[in-house]
């Protein structure tokens, strides 16, 4: 679900970015998934050159859902109980990884330029993103302002290098295993016993 969520992103970005550009259909990929920590490394910084490079830095548990549905009602009419399902936010880094700082700057704003046009992405608004199976999909962006030092912790674990970038949290990527943990029957009755608490 982390990547077809991160591959939807880049895929709607790019029909964006050669709409804007008035490129062709089939147009080469504007953004591309990447570590964009691994610059220092040929073969990826070669795949990685003039383009917007997305890439996942930080996961995050979404507390406030954290207390989910642990029971179902099965079809054979018993009880089956499972793990609550995972709800995570996504920290996705954005950067525009070109020769031409002008250049940088430009398809930097054209990134932010979208996410402000369009922030919400489901299987009804993101037709031919392969999302028809994933009924309750839902995704809504929100841009993180970082301070100086967050950039600077940021982009040292990065490998000190810094872009032009913005980053953005994804909210929220359920990821559920339908692994069935135990069983049982239904309780259907509660016996309680009378007593006499005055002798």
């Amino acid at each position: 679900m982390i990547h077809d969520a991160i591959a939807l992103l880049a895929s709607q970005i790019n029909q964006y970015l050669n709409q804007k550009d008035g490129s062709p259909l089939g147009a080469a990929d504007v953004v591309v998934m990447g570590n964009i920590g691994q610059l220092d490394v040929p073969e990826i910084a070669a795949e990685l050159d003039n383009h917007i490079v997305v890439s996942l830095v930080n996961l995050e548990e979404e507390a406030t859902l954290k207390n989910g549905r642990t029971s179902s009602l099965q079809a054979s009419g018993s009880v089956g109980y499972f793990n609550p399902p995972l709800h995570i936010n996504l920290c996705v880094l954005w950067t525009a990884n070109y020769r031409n700082y002008g250049t940088a700057l430009k398809r930097l704003g054209q990134i932010m330029t979208f996410f402000q046009g369009k922030n919400k992405f489901t299987p009804s608004n993101s037709p031919g993103a392969g999302l028809t199976e994933l009924l309750d999909f839902s995704l809504t962006m929100e841009l993180l302002s970082l301070s100086l030092e967050e950039v600077n912790h940021l982009w040292g674990v990065l490998g000190g290098k810094q872009l032009p970038f913005a980053a953005y949290r994804g909210r929220l990527i359920t990821l559920e295993d339908q692994r069935l943990l135990d069983g049982g029957g239904l309780i259907r009755e509660i016996d309680v016993m009378e007593r006499d608490i005055t002798s």
